[in-house]
C-alpha cells in the first residue's frame, strides 16, 4: 500500500490540531534563557511603544496566556507563537514564562507562526508576503498548497506574492506604512522606474489610492438612446429618400445625418438627389 500523502494543516488546525489526531501538548513554566527566538517568525517589525505597554502589563499582571513553543532538544525550546510576550517578559525581568509545548516540524512551525500572526492581523503586507514566500521556497509548496495551509484564497496568496516584485525601497515604504497596500498593488503594475517615481510622489504629496489609479476614459462613440420621435423622423426620411438615414445628436442643437449605401450606383443616386 502506498504511503498516504501528507495533508497540510488548515486554519486553526495548524495551531490547535485536528480532533482526530490531536498532537501531544503540555503547559509548563520554562526558564526564559532556555527559549530561543523563532526562526520561522514572519514578523520583523515589533512596535516599540506597544511592546513597552505589554511589558508594563506583564509587570503588573504576569503572562496571562502561555506562548507556543516546540522542543529542540534537552532543555532547549523555540518560540512558534508569542514572541512579543517573550520579549516583553524578558524586559519585565521575568525568569520563567508559561509555555504550551508542542512537537512540530519546521514546516508546521512556519505555518503556525504565520497563521497566528495573520489571524491577529499583526503582520504588515510585506511580512505577510515574505511569510508566504518562505512556505513556497523552503518547503517547495505551490500557491494552491500555501492557500490550503493558511486558509486563504489562492488569489490572496498570488496578489500578496506579487508585491515582492517591488524594489526594496518601495517595500520599505510599505512596511513602515508610508504607502498603503492599495498603492503597492497599483505600483507593481508599473515599470521599475515609474513605480519609484510614483512611490516618491505618494509620500511627498500624500496621494490617495484614487489619485494614482489609472483614469478610465469614456468611449468616443458612446451610444445614446434615441427617442421615439427621433426614430420616427429617421424612418420617414429613409422612406422619402429611398436609402437608410440615421440622425446622431451631440447636443440639443448639433449632430449629424448619415445616409447609407451599398453600391456605387446607390452612391451616385444619393449624390444626384442631393444636388438636384
Amino acid at each position: 500500500m502506498s504511503e498516504e500523502p501528507k495533508i497540510l494543516n488548515r486554519g486553526l488546525d495548524a495551531l490547535l490540531g485536528s480532533k482526530s489526531n490531536p498532537p501531544t501538548k503540555t503547559v509548563k513554566e520554562i526558564e526564559i534563557n532556555k527559549i530561543e527566538a523563532g526562526r520561522f517568525q514572519p514578523r520583523s517589525d515589533f512596535n516599540v511603544e506597544k511592546l513597552s505597554e505589554l511589558t508594563d502589563s506583564i509587570k503588573k499582571h504576569g503572562v496571562l496566556s502561555p506562548i507556543l513553543v516546540r522542543e529542540l532538544g534537552l532543555n532547549k525550546f523555540e518560540v512558534i507563537a508569542g514572541e512579543r510576550r517573550l520579549r516583553a517578559s524578558k524586559a519585565a525581568g521575568l525568569s520563567a514564562i508559561p509555555c504550551l509545548v508542542d512537537q512540530k516540524k519546521d514546516q508546521d512551525a512556519l505555518e503556525s507562526a504565520l497563521i497566528e500572526n495573520l489571524q491577529r492581523e499583526d503582520l504588515n503586507a510585506v511580512e505577510e508576503a515574505r511569510g508566504y514566500d518562505r512556505l513556497k521556497r523552503e518547503f517547495g509548496l505551490t500557491q494552491d498548497e500555501v492557500a490550503t495551509a493558511t486558509g486563504k484564497a489562492r488569489s490572496t496568496i498570488a496578489n500578496s506574492l506579487r508585491l515582492l516584485q517591488l524594489s526594496p525601497s518601495i517595500l520599505d515604504l510599505l512596511s513602515t506604512g508610508q504607502i498603503e497596500k492599495g498603492h503597492a498593488k497599483i505600483l507593481v503594475g508599473m515599470s521599475a522606474k515609474e513605480a519609484e517615481q510614483a512611490a516618491n510622489d505618494i509620500v511627498k504629496n500624500k496621494l490617495t489610492i484614487k489619485d494614482i489609479s489609472p483614469k478610465k476614459t469614456k468611449p468616443k462613440n458612446q451610444t445614446k438612446t434615441k427617442t421615439r420621435d427621433l426614430l420616427n423622423i429617421e424612418e420617414e426620411m429613409s422612406v422619402a429618400f429611398g436609402h437608410k438615414v440615421e440622425i446622431e445628436t451631440k447636443t440639443k442643437s448639433t449632430g449629424k445625418v448619415s445616409i447609407s449605401y451599398k453600391t456605387k450606383d446607390e452612391l451616385e443616386n444619393i449624390i444626384s438627389k442631393i444636388i438636384n
